[in-house]
């Protein structure tokens, strides 16, 4: 069936990937124009190197193409933005994880080093000085919470959904991440 340009500008995010799924082209143009800024500016918070970042945003909508039709929307309370966003985020940390393979030498000729996290490394990067130093000191826990609301902007359900927790376990780690960080900075 045929859409018209009218009903695919009108759908929203979540019916695009709907079209997605079922191979229409023009939806899948729509939502790549929809999404593809706030999907790039969110991975360039987290990863400096414009390369990586066309790399993962290239990769993140071939996997949108093609697993549109796994996308179980509004029946698990996952929004579209929310489920594009875990495909690019795990595409990102594949990303870092393939150049620390060519940074580094084979790990029989290195000494063996516990390599801090790809998301952490990107944090890193992205923020330092005394807030960075606060941000280190919390659980890995509270910190994922952390960064995906604060620095990745998402709201509590779209945490909830990229980090496959409940949203009041998602409030209740961001608290306790805010409270450790407000006494770490004062």
């Amino acid at each position: 069936m045929r859409r018209t340009r009218g009903a695919i500008e009108s759908a929203d995010e979540a019916g695009l990937v709907r079209l997605v799924a079922k191979g229409d082209r023009a939806a899948f143009e729509e939502l790549y124009r929809r999404t593809s800024p706030w999907l790039a500016l969110r991975l360039r918070r987290r990863c400096s190197d414009e390369q990586i970042v066309a790399e993962v945003l290239q990769e993140s909508y071939l996997a949108v193409w093609r697993a549109a039709g796994s996308f179980a929307g509004t029946a698990v309370d996952g929004s579209a933005a929310g489920w594009l966003w875990t495909i690019a985020a795990r595409r990102l940390v594949d990303a870092f994880r393939r150049r620390a393979r060519y940074l580094h030498p084979p790990p029989e000729a290195a000494e063996p080093v516990a390599a801090p996290a790809a998301e952490d490394e990107a944090l890193a990067g992205a923020v330092s000085g005394e807030l960075g130093s606060a941000l280190n000191t919390l659980a890995p826990e509270l910190r994922q919470v952390l960064q995906a609301m604060v620095i990745d902007g998402l709201s509590v359900r779209e945490t909830s959904v990229l980090l496959g927790l409940p949203e009041g376990t998602v409030k209740t780690r961001a608290r306790r991440a805010r409270i450790i960080m407000r006494e770490a900075l004062s």
